[in-house]
């Protein structure tokens, strides 16, 4: 693999530099996570900690957070087990980045309470002020 990797580094072909934006936001994260079990998700933005925390109980599907701990936030997802989905229907205010308000959206998807996670997620800044 290391000659493939090797040739086509050395290709000649020009890096391209991504710039994303939806609605006024500018996209620094996004991707696909398979979690490697059903407890939690962790994500580190720069000096940032968003911590995902999958739990089960009767209730219906909800977030729920705890107030931030230095620089960790917490949030509670109750009840994303389905193989559906479930998640935010809009971009959710999480924090501020760079002194611009920080956002995150996702999708979960889960076959059971007891399986692993596929989360969606996108992390959005919005205008400079």
């Amino acid at each position: 693999m290391q000659a493939i990797s090797s040739a086509f580094v050395s290709s000649g072909l020009p890096s391209v530099q991504t710039h994303i934006r939806t609605s006024g936001f500018d996209v620094v994260a996004s991707g696909t996570v398979i979690t490697a079990d059903n407890n939690n998700l962790e994500f580190q933005l720069s000096h940032l900690r968003v911590v995902l925390l999958f739990v089960s109980d009767s209730g219906q599907v909800r977030i729920g957070g705890s107030s931030a701990v230095g620089s960790t936030l917490n949030l509670e997802l109750y009840n994303f087990n389905n193989s559906i989905g479930s998640g935010t229907t809009s971009p959710i205010e999480i924090g501020t980045l760079a002194g611009r308000k920080l956002w995150l959206s996702f999708m979960v998807y889960a076959l059971s309470a007891e399986s692993s996670k596929t989360v969606h997620y996108t992390f959005m800044l919005g205008e400079p002020a």
